[in-house]
């Protein structure tokens, strides 16, 4: 038999359309010295619990939290990582085609069209004449984009990932802070809490192989202070030694001179 321990088996870290994963791929591997095996989940927002992970990056809508995280009864541990830039997407003709961002009020002239994933945050969009005429998936969204019905919006890295080129034009809200925005998370359920999932939570949020749970709070000693020593000053002009012929001479000079009698 050999006497190798058999290789660690990698993590799984799931992830939504629009997700780039791979630095977090790079570090974890830095930190564990073990491959992070990625999964990438063909949904936008929320997850596909069918998809077997150790931890699921989620796309998640204003206002909401991941599925499973409320309490009580909660089944999966959830934590923010960041925020999602929003963008405007319009078919490639359209008189804001040329630019490269809207504002707010720029974004009132466009007729958005509406669909399941508009969220009740965001501008209102058109109401359809038929609610039977709404598109149910983003795909069937763009298209409608493209002839030119309306614009939708959509999280920056995600309309880059389903949009296309040359059928669309992508237009970042330059004031968004105005507007809630989609949010990005790391789940895992609470029967896997274990201390390799925390590890790689903790690489999600930053680690790196440079710092640790150790070290984190230790705050660098002080470096004692220089001790000066302070050298006598010189006075500008020395005088004779006392007792010298020097000295003597010096005394003589400083007499006063003789006064005779009146």
């Amino acid at each position: 038999m050999s006497d190798v321990p058999p290789s660690p088996t990698p993590l799984r870290l799931a992830f939504a359309r629009g997700m780039a994963p791979s630095r977090w791929a790079e570090r974890w591997a830095q930190v564990s010295g073990v491959p992070l095996e990625l999964v990438p989940v063909n949904i936008a927002y929320g997850r596909n619990d069918r998809v077997e992970s150790d931890v699921t990056l989620e796309r998640v809508l204003p206002s909401e939290l991941p599925a499973g995280n409320a309490e009580p009864g909660r089944t999966r541990h959830a934590i923010q990582l960041y925020t999602e830039k929003l963008s405007l997407v319009v078919a490639r003709d359209h008189e804001f085609a040329e630019q490269d961002a809207v504002s707010l009020d720029d974004l009132a002239t466009v007729a958005l069209l509406d669909h399941p994933l508009h969220p009740a945050e965001w501008p209102a969009p058109q109401p359809w004449a038929d609610p039977s005429w709404m598109p149910t998936t983003l795909r069937a969204a763009l298209q409608l984009v493209a002839t030119g019905s309306g614009g939708i919006i959509l999280p920056t890295m995600l309309a880059r990932h389903l949009s296309d080129k040359r059928e669309h034009a992508l237009l970042t809200i330059t004031d968004a802070d105005a507007l809630p925005s989609t949010t990005v998370w790391a789940t895992w359920d609470v029967a896997r809490d274990a201390a390799d999932v925390q590890e790689l939570v903790g690489v999600l949020r930053g680690r790196t192989a440079r710092s640790s749970r150790a070290n984190t709070d230790v705050e660098a000693a002080p470096k004692p202070a220089k001790r000066v020593t302070k050298q006598p000053t010189k006075s500008a002009k020395s005088g004779p030694k006392p007792g010298s012929r020097g000295a003597q001479l010096a005394a003589t000079r400083k007499k006063p001179p003789h006064r005779g009698r009146r």
